[in-house]
């Protein structure tokens, strides 16, 4: 039952699609098909946690996307706490301000999850809230361990024509008269790199209908992820869900008492390394 569905989403998006432009630039029509993808995430194992790796009980940050609020972001934050995770929602309100100031509420959320916790804080960002979710990563590498960026302009803070539109009339009817002044990054559409300490993954779309899917890639094509689907619906999409959990597993660090054994072991082997005094783990 659920593969047969399945099928049939699939083939209707592939005749929704003209295929003489899954190479043109975003066609934002195609975004009506987003319920396709919930569809998807809600006869799909992986909605219930079936078929992918549980969580360590890390917290996790979700950051929503343009003009949205973390209310959309439901579906992804029970579905993690489901499979074993601490999911938080961004608390920066509606995501329509300078990306300064968004950027700096987004950083005290992930502080304070990160007090509560104690633990690393991993942010998932869907669109501009992985834009945001970038900038706070290169601001705390310290409390940040991992970003992953659903759909996200990585390239260049640009999308389509309507929506670039939509983001000067916000800024031109803003309650803030010195907002574009104030805020970083609005002459050069600057994006900012994580340093290296950061894990990083992009997950991406070339049915993407607001943001060309070319810029949404990391640098090292080892880290991007290619999911099909909508813009809006990739956090809806169940091929999204099941890369996030690997991703969001491949973060767990081995306990200290293996490291220190798996070192015992090379020190045997190595009569150099055995005769040097060990650390207690």
């Amino acid at each position: 039952m659920f593969a047969a569905s399945t099928d049939a989403l699939k083939r209707s998006r592939r005749q929704a699609r003209p295929t003489h432009e899954r190479e043109s630039g975003p066609f934002i029509w195609r975004e009506v098909l987003w319920v396709l993808d919930w569809l998807s995430l809600r006869l799909s194992p992986v909605y219930l946690g079936f078929g992918v790796p549980r969580g360590d009980g890390s917290p996790v940050v979700l950051v929503p996307g343009f003009l949205a609020t973390d209310a959309y972001l439901a579906e992804m934050y029970f579905w993690l706490r489901r499979i074993g995770y601490a999911p938080y929602f961004s608390d920066i309100g509606i995501n329509a301000d300078c990306v300064h100031k968004l950027a700096q509420r987004l950083e005290k959320t992930v502080q304070d999850v990160h007090a509560k916790t104690g633990r690393p804080v991993r942010i998932i960002g869907h669109s501009l809230g992985g834009f945001l979710a970038r900038r706070v990563a290169l601001s705390r590498p310290d409390i940040v361990s991992h970003v992953i960026s659903l759909g996200a302009p990585i390239r260049s803070l640009e999308a389509h024509p309507a929506i670039m539109n939509a983001a000067r009339w916000v800024s031109a009817h803003s309650a803030h008269p010195r907002l574009r002044d104030d805020c970083e990054c609005a002459a050069d559409h600057c994006v900012p790199t994580p340093p290296p300490s950061i894990r990083r993954a992009a997950l991406y779309s070339h049915d993407d209908g607001m943001i060309d899917w070319r810029n949404c890639l990391e640098p090292d094509p080892s880290l991007n992820h290619e999911v099909g689907g909508t813009h809006i619906g990739l956090v809806f999409n169940p091929r999204v869900y099941r890369i996030v959990a690997k991703l969001l597993a491949q973060t767990k660090g081995p306990s200290r008492r293996r490291v220190a054994k798996r070192a015992g072991k090379r020190a045997s082997r190595n009569p150099i390394l055995a005769d040097a005094p060990r650390q207690a783990a």
